[in-house]
């Protein structure tokens, strides 16, 4: 009798030891292909490119785990890395390895308050009315909007209020006796009921010279039935520059053809308000093909027109030193996701 206690009680032990462990996710997306372009060079030369960090879903491998902590409570955390293609290279310049998202935080009814490199504000507002959501990425120019893709040394509230969610974001500039300098804060909300998906958000970015930036977006998107519209604005406005206000908008819409077949057609404008009124017009159509849940070919064509001085305002440096260019571009290949 008193062996068989005992064994119930280290069974016992053994069963809240599991309870209370880390349960932890493996995930991630493997995108390769060919991109044809013109004008690829000074010379107006084209190029065919297979390396890439993804054209149609950014490669990414990534390590979610949570612990009920009982009471509502949980701890969580995202580890999330990606590399490139063709090489197998880390997907940025700075070899971080876990350049895509890298924080741990503390969930329940109330929330989630999270703590370190993150997707910012801004970001997560656009992709609820991006027309891509959020593919194609290096084509289409919403996911680096005032430069704020991510945000390192972030501290983030999310709350989710029946179809509303909140966010507010303050990451540390880290800058001795200054707690602006380099530092961002942000504020923003959606809305996700029935057909309709909606947001605004705000960022305020100082920089260590104590120069603000100020981002705003707001849009929105509409489905009904195998059809999806969306349209948004943002604008950011560096204070006392030249050339400082750069004003983004887009529309745009998927259309699905059958279960495995989708067709998405959009169209993005940056203009800035340098001199020269530097703009640039991006047209793009994409299909997709479901051989499974998991895995999809895919195929787009796109055409952006860049015209006016200063060129680089847009992230991108043109092939040749003109006032207007032409550049169209072609992918195709097949993404996989684990």
């Amino acid at each position: 009798m008193k062996k068989s206690l005992l064994a119930l009680a280290v069974l016992g032990a053994f069963a809240a030891s599991a309870q209370a462990q880390t349960n932890v996710t493996i995930y991630g997306s493997f995108d390769g292909g060919v991109r044809w372009v013109n004008n690829a060079n000074a010379a107006g030369e084209s190029n065919v490119t297979m390396g890439s960090n993804g054209q149609f879903n950014r490669n990414r491998i990534g390590f979610k785990g949570v612990e009920d902590l009982g009471g509502g409570l949980n701890a969580h955390f995202t580890l999330e890395s990606g590399w490139n293609t063709g090489t197998g290279a880390l997907d940025n310049a700075a070899n971080r390895l876990f350049n895509r998202s890298a924080f741990v935080g503390i969930g329940g009814s109330w929330g989630s308050l999270d703590f370190g490199r993150q997707y910012s504000v801004n970001f997560k507002t656009i992709g609820l009315y991006d027309p891509f959501s959020y593919k194609f990425t290096s084509l289409v120019p919403l996911a680096g909007i005032g430069g704020l893709t991510w945000v390192n040394n972030d501290v983030q509230y999310t709350g989710n209020f029946g179809p509303i969610t909140a966010r507010a974001s303050w990451a540390f500039g880290e800058t001795p006796g200054d707690n602006t300098a380099g530092a961002s804060r942000a504020l923003g909300v959606g809305y996700t009921g029935g057909p309709i998906s909606a947001g605004a958000a705000y960022t305020v970015t100082t920089s260590v010279t104590d120069v603000d930036t100020k981002v705003s977006t707001v849009g929105g998107a509409y489905n009904f039935g195998a059809f999806r519209v969306a349209a948004g604005f943002a604008r950011t406005d560096t204070e006392g520059a030249a050339g400082a206000e750069i004003d983004d908008a887009w529309v745009g819409g998927s259309f699905n053809v059958s279960p495995a077949v989708q067709l998405t057609a959009g169209y993005y404008r940056t203009k800035s308000d340098a001199a020269g009124d530097p703009r640039r017009n991006t047209y793009i159509v994409g299909a997709t093909y479901a051989l499974s849940k998991r895995t999809n070919l895919y195929f787009d064509i796109d055409h952006s027109r860049f015209s006016g001085g200063n060129p680089v305002i847009y992230g991108v440096t043109l092939p040749a030193a003109a006032t207007e260019d032409r550049v169209t571009g072609v992918s195709i290949g097949v993404n996989h996701l684990f």
